[in-house]
């Protein structure tokens, strides 16, 4: 929604009388709350495949010149260690 729209929305909300304030919000919280109770909607197959095929160009994008970068135990030692440094010398 554009910032003009909602401009005009609360100008509009603000002629109101604090009555028909209420019952506004009372209704926007039931259909906000009914659009949360729904379960989100499946992505049809086109849609699918092209966010996966849309993901599958940033596989291996980023090199980092490590031949280990993708080494999980190695990662956690790294984070372990960052994690427990006092960086008090910084």
């Amino acid at each position: 929604m554009a910032a003009s729209q909602y401009q005009l929305i609360v100008r509009q909300a603000q002629q109101l009388s604090p009555q028909e304030q209420l019952r506004l919000i009372q209704q926007l919280a039931e259909q906000l709350a009914e659009r949360e109770a729904q379960p989100p909607q499946p992505a049809d197959d086109e849609a699918a495949r092209s966010a996966r095929e849309r993901f599958a160009r940033w596989i291996g994008a980023v090199n980092s010149g490590n031949p280990n970068s993708a080494d999980n135990e190695q990662i956690d030692a790294d984070l372990a260690r960052e994690y427990g440094a006092t960086h008090e010398d910084e």
